[in-house]
């Protein structure tokens, strides 16, 4: 278990296309872990971009991005990256549908993270992109739970343990561009980590193996 740059105005001049191999669904994410750190109570406050790559033929999610974003222990702006199935392969998603919910799950047990959310959220019928006839069944607003056991989320020399919530709400202006326009996974990464380093955040450091 375990703005998008210009894309507002992207969306503006988007031809509107049949879904053919498959589609993005881009979300905003809010967190917040309570517990100890190290040795101390702690309060983590944490942001990020989900991208989740879904197969059209079946619904079912192919790859997946977290770009966690805020701030570390010693106040500065960091990010890190966590992929599934390119790069360092850390992320682990899950995502079943029962009834009109959604459910979905995301971890990573991979030193030096060792975390775990489940978030849920009611579906609809939603445009993302390739029109109204062509609408997709989505969760726009999902909200549950997180575990840290140990280890990092921001900062390498920390070592959280505790719980805390998470929610997350479909990014929709920069979805429907993404795939409007066939973007590819690389290039939504990318561009979300631009965003990213533009207002002074840098890539988080991880501890050394």
């Amino acid at each position: 278990m375990r703005r998008l740059l210009g894309l507002a105005v992207i969306f503006l001049v988007l031809s509107v296309s049949v879904p053919s191999y498959g589609y993005f669904l881009i979300y905003n994410v809010t967190g917040t872990v309570k517990g100890v750190n190290n040795t101390a109570p702690a309060s983590i406050a944490w942001k990020g971009y989900l991208v989740l790559d879904f197969n059209d033929s079946n619904d079912l999610i192919v790859d997946a991005n977290l770009v966690m974003y805020g701030k570390d222990s010693g106040k500065h702006k960091v990010y890190v990256v966590l992929n599934e199935n390119d790069s360092n392969g850390l992320l682990h998603t899950d995502l079943r549908s029962k009834g009109n919910y959604t459910v979905f799950n995301f971890w990573d047990y991979n030193e030096p993270f060792d975390f775990e959310g489940l978030i849920i959220g009611k579906g609809a019928l939603k445009d993302i992109g390739f029109g109204a006839l062509h609408k997709k069944w989505i969760a726009s607003s999902i909200k549950g739970t997180a575990m840290v056991w140990e280890g990092m989320l921001l900062d390498a020399d920390d070592d959280i343990a505790g719980t805390g919530t998470v929610s997350a709400s479909l990014y929709t202006v920069a979805t429907k561009a993404v795939n409007s326009k066939a973007w590819t996974q690389d290039q939504i990464a990318s561009e979300l980590i631009d965003i990213l380093t533009t207002k002074g955040y840098v890539a988080a450091v991880l501890p050394t193996p």
